[in-house]
């Protein structure tokens, strides 16, 4: 069974979940937020401190990426946390367009996050969204 929590339910939410629960839960709407603001500004510092695949190494993080995309925006849409508060899948919508042609585009990415019990924080499994492949626009 999965929980599904968002903006509205998230008070609801860690009203209702043990300390443990509760605890994750904030701390995951922290790393989703982080990382979201983290790619609309380009904080590629903080970006390397929430990627980490759940098994392996994480890739680093190129400057090019950013000299080829401006983001203008997210909107986090979904946030699903497992039965066992150690998984969450996640979707966040971008909006940003690529200097060389300034028209704004959408890109939804879905996300995998688990959560490292040791030193009590959520990872990214996965990397940056792929704004290159995305053509839709507004």
């Amino acid at each position: 069974m999965k929980v599904f929590f968002g903006l509205v339910w998230i008070s609801w939410l860690v009203g209702c979940a043990g300390g443990l629960t509760k605890e994750r839960l904030v701390t995951l709407e922290d790393a989703i937020q982080a990382y979201a603001s983290g790619v609309r500004w380009q904080h590629q510092e903080l970006l390397s401190t929430l990627i980490r695949p759940q098994n392996g190494q994480p890739k680093p993080i190129s400057q090019g990426f950013w000299d080829n995309v401006r983001v203008t925006g997210y909107e986090i849409h979904r946030r699903q946390l497992s039965e066992d508060a150690l998984t969450a899948e996640v979707t966040i919508e971008f909006d940003y367009y690529h200097p060389d042609d300034s028209l704004i585009r959408k890109h939804t990415t879905q996300q995998s996050w688990w959560y490292e019990v040791e030193s009590r924080r959520w990872f990214l499994d996965g990397g940056l969204p792929n704004f290159a492949k995305v053509s839709s626009s507004y």
